[in-house]
């Protein structure tokens, strides 16, 4: 999804310098795309807790783990790669 909201944003800006004009259709989609990375990250956020609740058993979450915001930037933040 991160992807996607940046080649829109490319795509808008090259669509502006050339045009000068606002194209609200890509603006439309690049605030869809934002929408639905929340919703995704939300979603991964559940599995991620359920997978560290069963892999750890009856210890739960140790405080040495990484918080699920650490695992998210490290495995799906494309804007650091």
């Amino acid at each position: 999804m991160q992807e996607l909201i940046e080649q829109l944003k490319e795509l808008y800006d090259f669509e502006f310098k050339v045009s000068g004009t606002k194209n609200e259709p890509i603006l439309w989609a690049i605030g869809k795309a934002q929408a639905l990375l929340k919703k995704e990250k939300e979603m991964l956020a559940g599995v991620w807790l359920d997978a560290q609740v069963a892999y750890q058993g009856d210890e739960y979450i140790k405080v040495s783990d990484p918080t699920f915001d650490e695992y998210y930037e490290e495995t799906f933040n494309t804007e650091k790669k």
